[in-house]
């Protein structure tokens, strides 16, 4: 796991002296875990992951920006496949390959104007 150096530190194992902002890679999770515990180091990786969670996707539909979670559920009402572990990709071709009529019933569950 990626951490970064928060406080001067010197490693118990290697002896080396660490300086704050410094990049580590360390394997061991029960170390890193015993370095955040004592605020000498914050995890890197988990920031991004948090990060990307709470990024929202968003899908561009009939010349408008939707969430990816809005187009899922017009799908599902419509009687149409979608899940929001489906790439977008994936989301954007079911819509694509609809008829007029259920291309007109998706455009009123996002609420655009047929």
């Amino acid at each position: 796991m990626k951490v970064k150096v928060i406080g001067i530190f010197r490693d118990k194992f290697t002896k080396e002296l660490y300086q704050v902002g410094k990049e580590l890679e360390i394997a061991d999770e029960s170390r890193v875990e015993d370095l955040v515990s004592r605020e000498l180091v914050e995890a890197i990786e988990e920031k991004k992951k948090e990060e990307k969670k709470e990024e929202k996707s968003t899908l561009s539909l009939f010349e408008q920006e939707f969430e990816k979670k809005a187009v899922v559920d017009a799908l599902k009402a419509i009687g149409e496949k979608g899940a929001m572990n489906m790439k977008e990709e994936t989301l954007i071709a079911n819509v694509t390959a609809l008829d007029e009529e259920k291309t007109k019933a998706l455009k009123a569950a996002l609420g655009i104007e047929a």
